[in-house]
């Protein structure tokens, strides 16, 4: 049995990225810019100083990004920048908490942005520890939130279980020794991670309906989703 669960949050737990994606695109073309998925799909999981200093290419200027951030904030000032649960997250948690498994929060996200959006989601309480990007010089792809989340538990990696929807999420967690279960989110994982990941599952819901089958199982032989 696991001891701990790690979560990513953006698009994981929260569904939030589709809702920032649409605030760039918006913003963007406020400039004139086109702003495609695609781009910012290469955003996802980053750390806020890598995912800046992309964007800022993709913008072609520092002046393009600082319009388009200003006019992101101004479209998620209308929902108070609080997104709505990912299905099957507030289930999961409770179960994990019943079981007496501890669960903590690995996002590349700022610290403040991960208080607001849980807090305001009503699910701060069922983590133990939160690791913010903030807290690491090197971001996913690369380890290094996952081993100081693991650090702060006090536990190894086999001890846990991490849970990503981003590709580089996934490879941060997999490269940490973490058995991990991708529920893909705007973007569906490689190859590469699909072969190395625990499970891939089309939503939480989908996992905590099938917990202790897929915990069970070998993951190359039966996936969900």
């Amino acid at each position: 049995m696991i001891k701990a669960a790690i979560f990513d949050m953006d698009g994981l737990l929260i569904d939030s990225e589709r809702i920032i994606m649409q605030g760039c695109i918006q913003a963007a073309a406020s400039i004139g810019i086109t702003y495609t998925q695609a781009e910012y799909v290469e955003l996802v999981g980053r750390i806020w100083a890598d995912s800046t200093r992309l964007m800022t290419q993709q913008l072609g200027s520092e002046e393009n990004f600082q319009h388009v951030m200003q006019g992101l904030n101004t479209y998620l000032d209308a929902c108070n920048h609080v997104f709505p649960l990912k299905s099957g997250a507030l289930e999961l948690l409770k179960y994990y908490q019943a079981q007496g498994i501890i669960c903590s929060v690995a996002s590349s996200s700022p610290t403040s942005h991960i208080t607001h959006r849980l807090t305001h989601t009503g699910v701060l309480d069922y983590f133990s520890h939160v690791t913010s990007g903030q807290e690491v010089t090197r971001g996913k792809p690369n380890p290094d939130i996952y081993l100081l989340a693991l650090q702060k538990l006090g536990l190894q990696a086999d001890e846990c279980i991490a849970f990503e929807d981003s590709e580089l999420g996934a490879q941060a967690a997999i490269a940490a020794g973490l058995r991990v279960v991708v529920v893909p989110d705007l973007r569906q994982p490689s190859d590469l991670v699909r072969a190395q990941a625990f499970h891939v599952v089309g939503s939480l819901h989908h996992w905590h309906q099938n917990h202790d089958t897929l915990m069970g199982c070998v993951a190359e032989t039966f996936r969900i989703g």
